[in-house]
């Protein structure tokens, strides 16, 4: 029972952060920002991180996807 809400509950996770990544790009793009300057890095947004965010997104929905398939058949 806990592992169908744990699956059930990321996979709708998962979803979500892969809208963001793909409908509110400056969210994610905040959020980058954030982790590098607590690593001490510069950021620089360029249309290759824009593309990458994209891509991620739609390959994070499409296993989301495959994750609430995988609740509600089993």
């Amino acid at each position: 029972m806990t592992e169908n809400i744990l699956l059930c509950s990321s996979s709708l996770f998962l979803i979500v952060v892969s809208l963001i990544s793909i409908f509110a790009k400056d969210i994610m793009w905040e959020f980058t920002v954030w982790q590098n300057q607590a690593k001490g890095l510069a950021s620089e947004r360029t249309d290759r991180w824009d593309t990458g965010t994209t891509i991620g997104g739609v390959i994070g929905i499409l296993a989301g996807l495959f994750l609430l398939f995988a609740f509600f058949s089993g």
